[in-house]
């Protein structure tokens, strides 16, 4: 085992052993492959040199025959899809749902399922994806993007709610579907890049009943899910659209979804504004737990999506790269990060936010 300077690490190379920063924590695991970001990751918390895997040489290319020989002979193993993967490919099967929504055509709600459910079982799996959701790449990819990502929150608020399990699906629907009206709203008041008239405004408000209406009209959604569309844009003191209720006429469906919807977007580039960061984003909800948003739910949801972030790796506003070591639950947006052997308590440090997810 190779022991390497940081500075002189190869890109691809595996660690051979474990590496810990100077307070004990694990920084990166054995047979981590190492790429700049770990290289950048291990200078930051003052790494010199770390043991390394050798290299094995190239075998010799085989002769033409052995190799059709071989493949004949080899049984070709598939590698398990990641979340990524999947998430791309429930991006482009839902886009394509839509659009025969678009069409004229009702919601094909068992092809939906089909969709988010590996979503939904990837997500569990690995909770800590949570926080680093895929973006949407353009325009056009973030309205599927934000269905797919508000039915997966939906569904995680559901489940740390301890709603019961027979609900989840369907919570998760209803987030999938939240924006299923604007499908019926004119593409030019979707994709306008400046803002919007107040006509073309009150147009797009109506997409919350063109979806309540596309999915009462469509077999196997539940009452909830086509409330969940009609409400989603409520507010808890009456503020929203589109009939002005409070939050005591809400489906509590629409509650969830509420949540999960303003959390994405506020996390996502969009045309008049750049994207925050989600700790940023979920001391936004905790302020808007007061009157705009259901307090119970804003709490279980940052208390659950922030549960998962030890040993995440971070920026902060001031531009220190660091891991967080410790989530206080009084505090789940303030947590304590790890930087070059210093920790830094951003209960304490007022000054200082988590600028990115890493």
């Amino acid at each position: 085992m190779p022991i390497v300077a940081v500075k002189r690490l190869t890109n691809g190379v595996k660690l051979a052993e474990d590496v810990h920063t100077s307070l004990g924590g694990l920084l990166f695991a054995k047979g981590t492959p190492v790429s700049e970001r770990e290289k950048e990751f291990l200078e930051a918390f003052l790494v010199d040199q770390v043991n390394v895997e050798e290299m094995e040489s190239a075998p010799a290319e085989p002769k033409k025959e052995e190799t059709v020989k071989e493949k004949e002979s080899t049984p070709v193993k598939s590698k398990p899809v990641g979340f990524h993967q999947q998430f791309e490919k429930a991006i482009f099967s839902l886009k394509g749902l839509l659009q025969r929504v678009q069409g004229g055509q009702n919601i094909p709600v068992m092809e939906v399922r089909e969709v988010i459910a590996p979503i939904l079982k990837l997500a569990q799996e690995q909770p800590n994806v949570l926080l680093a959701l895929p973006k949407a790449t353009n325009v056009d990819s973030y309205t599927y993007t934000h269905s797919i990502v508000v039915g997966l929150l939906s569904y995680m608020i559901a489940k740390w709610m301890k709603i019961p399990e027979r609900e989840w699906m369907q919570v998760a629907l209803a987030g999938t579907l939240l924006d299923v009206g604007k499908t019926k709203v004119h593409p030019r008041i979707l994709q306008k890049p400046g803002k919007l008239t107040q006509q073309e405004f009150e147009e797009m408000k109506k997409h919350t009943v063109y979806g309540y209406q596309v999915i009462k009209a469509s077999t196997g959604l539940s009452e909830g899910v086509a409330l969940a569309a009609l409400q989603h844009h409520e507010r808890e003191d009456g503020s929203g659209y589109p009939l002005g209720l409070p939050g005591s006429k809400l489906h509590l469906y629409s509650k969830i979804t509420a949540v999960a919807d303003v959390y994405h977007a506020m996390c996502s580039d969009r045309i008049y504004r750049k994207a925050a960061s989600p700790y940023v984003v979920v001391e936004q909800l905790i302020q808007d737990s007061f009157g705009k948003l259901d307090p119970t739910i804003v709490h279980t949801f940052v208390n659950g999506i922030t549960q998962f972030s030890v040993g995440m790796a971070v920026e902060l506003s001031d531009g220190t790269i660091g891991k967080i070591i410790f989530n206080d639950r009084n505090h789940p947006t303030r947590p304590m990060v790890e930087s070059n052997g210093k920790i830094i308590d951003l209960k304490t440090a007022r000054q200082l936010s988590i600028a990115r997810v890493l």
